[in-house]
């Protein structure tokens, strides 16, 4: 049986929030990284958080909590590879941690079909579009990542599509992917 592992993104630098940790702003009362903790736990065997700060208030979260492999803040791309250099599961779940609306029938849906594509990147899409940060990414490609960043490319979408790739269409569920990326979003959805 495949194995999964899961990272959550939280190494972000906030810029459209003024600059502050996302995960850790409050969102209904809690940190808005707990709700996709508690999502997530019953779907993985390892739970890893990628942060760039703050690493002492995620490790109370996660099983591990990891910094990006080069300093400074790259993009989400270096997030999952340190997902993926730390994950002891066969296949990576990755989350954003700024989509707290997110729900168990998502991830039965997205971990579903990876279930049976083992060897393919699978990530949500609505309506043909990709959820690119809402993925289950093969372990195995965590070399072939490291050379991709290595080569100074940064697009998400660009690489996966280098891989065999799997879209889990969830058009019917969209509101759940709700980014909540300022504060105005934040407090039209508490």
């Amino acid at each position: 049986m495949n194995t999964l592992s899961a990272v959550i993104l939280a190494g972000g630098q906030g810029s459209r929030m003024g600059g502050v940790d996302k995960g850790l702003v409050g969102f209904r009362d809690q940190p808005m990284i707990t709700y996709t903790v508690r999502l997530v736990r019953p779907f993985v065997h390892e739970l890893i958080i990628s942060c760039n700060r703050n690493e002492p208030e995620y490790q109370l979260l996660a099983d591990i909590a990891v910094a990006d492999p080069v300093e400074g803040f790259e993009g989400p791309l270096m997030g999952i590879l340190a997902g993926l250099q730390n994950a002891d599961g066969e296949s990576l779940l990755v989350l954003p941690c700024d989509t707290p609306l997110l729900n168990a029938e998502v991830l039965n849906r997205l971990t579903s079909v990876a279930g049976e594509n083992p060897e393919a990147i699978v990530v949500l899409a609505e309506e043909g579009r990709l959820h690119p940060l809402h993925a289950v990414i093969p372990v195995a490609l965590a070399s072939d990542l490291e050379q991709w960043l290595e080569g100074g490319q940064r697009a998400v979408q660009r690489w996966m599509r280098n891989h065999p790739m799997v879209e889990v269409d969830v058009t019917d569920l969209s509101e759940q992917l709700s980014n909540l990326n300022t504060l105005e979003e934040l407090r039209l959805n508490s």
